[in-house]
């Protein structure tokens, strides 16, 4: 059987052509620099600098070892332009540092978990596929979510799927995953979807798979996913040049609802308290906002590609002076 590193899986990026034309104007700089934090398999970051002018360069992020060395060989035929670094997004600071990129013209992040990573089963993100429950986006560090589920308690895994899966039966399932104590605690996709569906039945009167907001919850404790889009947000105003665009494609509303909070945020002019009759800071917005809300994928790309169904876009432009 062949490795998983001889593998060329298929990927379609989401939204590429609503990306590109987003962010045109800021790739259309001379010497632009750009940032993919989210490589992957380098399906997004090709489009960009094919797009960009001839001398522009792309910094390309990703926390999974094997997603880089497969995006290092689809960017092959950009050579030196093409810079690809194993990193998370709370490095970019240092990566940048380290390039002597003072200010970026263009940030992109696809936030989310891989295709290629679901459709492994050795990496434990799908309870579609049997296989060791890790879901850990950089296997070389850190926790597994085998582990991390062996060590809470039954309130604190309440609370973390209720928080970050927003699972209505987050009681009812950390209690049945709990029953037996940490030593029976499932340790597989398969176990600990099976447990789950006992706990609260199959699909009736759902949207999705019993096990899908369990799945996420998991995954996103284990990745510190909200924390790390935090760090990046954070970072922006410090990094974006004026001019520049930044771009977010968010799949689920707790990480939606962070973006839309700092756009908002920065797009706005007053920042007065709301008590006040009218404004006295004389405030100027930071930002332009380049979506009405969250763009959607059309019709035809979700057909083409299901994964893209829950897929949003919010795109900015940079027009603080600092």
């Amino acid at each position: 059987m062949a490795s998983t590193t001889e593998r060329r899986p298929a990927h379609d990026s989401v939204m590429l052509a609503e990306i590109v034309d987003a962010l045109a104007p800021a790739l259309d700089k001379p010497g632009a620099r750009i940032v993919d934090v989210t490589l992957g398999l380098g399906g997004h970051s090709a489009a960009l600098l094919a797009a960009a002018r001839p001398d522009a360069t792309l910094l390309g992020l990703d926390r999974d070892p094997h997603a880089l060395e497969i995006a290092g060989r689809n960017l092959v035929a950009f050579g030196e332009r093409a810079i690809p670094r194993h990193a998370r997004f709370s490095d970019l600071a240092r990566v940048l540092d380290e390039l002597g990129w003072d200010r970026v013209d263009a940030i992109l992040a696809d936030l989310g978990v891989c295709s290629m990573q679901l459709d492994e089963a050795e990496r434990g993100f799908s309870f579609q596929r049997d296989g060791e429950l890790d879901m850990r986006m950089d296997p070389t560090r850190g926790e597994s979510a085998a582990d991390l589920l062996g060590r809470l308690t039954q309130g604190e895994l309440a609370e973390l799927l209720r928080d970050l899966g927003e699972e209505p039966e987050a009681r009812r399932i950390a209690r049945a995953l709990c029953r037996d104590g940490g030593e029976g605690r499932p340790r597989t996709t398969a176990t600990l979807r099976a447990a789950i569906v006992r706990a609260v039945g199959g699909r009736a009167n759902r949207r999705h798979d019993p096990a899908t907001l369990t799945f996420q919850a998991l995954r996103i404790a284990v990745n510190d996913e909200l924390g790390e889009l935090e760090s990046l947000l954070a970072l922006l105003p410090e990094r974006l040049a004026r001019g520049g665009r930044a771009a977010v494609l968010a799949y689920h509303s707790l990480e939606d609802r962070i973006v839309k909070q700092y756009f908002r945020s920065w797009s706005a002019r007053c920042v007065c308290p709301p008590e006040l009759p009218i404004c006295r800071c004389g405030g100027k917005a930071r930002a332009v906002r380049l979506t009405s809300g969250a763009a959607r994928p059309t019709a035809e790309e979700t057909a083409r590609n299901p994964r893209a169904r829950s897929a949003r876009l919010r795109a900015l432009e940079w027009v603080d002076e600092r």
